[in-house]
């Protein structure tokens, strides 16, 4: 399997908040809390935005430094070591909170990725 660029990666990303967007758009808490499938399908995408931010190059995060790109790499491990301790509260205020500034860098990463000649 060929490896995926960093463009790549950052269409991952960019994919799944889009997902977790669907998922949750317009759904309080209490009605993510009793969507245990949905939850579940949350935490995947939470999953792959880990995933893929790891393979994002040093030098383009830090470009980014509002972005707490550690503790996204981080909740990959959480979501899959830990899960048994996952909290929907945290999950739910990581989706409204955190994406959204997330979502905004990748788009403006991959702005900028589409200029380079």
């Amino acid at each position: 399997m060929a490896s995926s660029s960093a463009k790549d990666r950052l269409q991952h990303m960019l994919k799944a908040m889009e997902g977790i967007e669907r998922l949750t758009t317009g759904k309080s808490l209490t009605e993510y809390q009793e969507a245990p499938d949905q939850a579940a399908a949350v935490e995947r995408y939470l999953e792959i935005i880990s995933e893929a931010s790891r393979h994002i190059p040093q030098d383009r995060l830090s470009e980014y430094p509002d972005i707490p790109w550690r503790q996204v790499a981080d909740i990959g491990n959480v979501l899959r070591h830990a899960y048994e301790r996952l909290d929907a509260k945290r999950v739910w205020k990581t989706v409204r909170t955190d994406l959204p500034p997330l979502k905004n860098a990748v788009q403006r990463m991959l702005a900028e990725l589409d200029e380079q000649p």
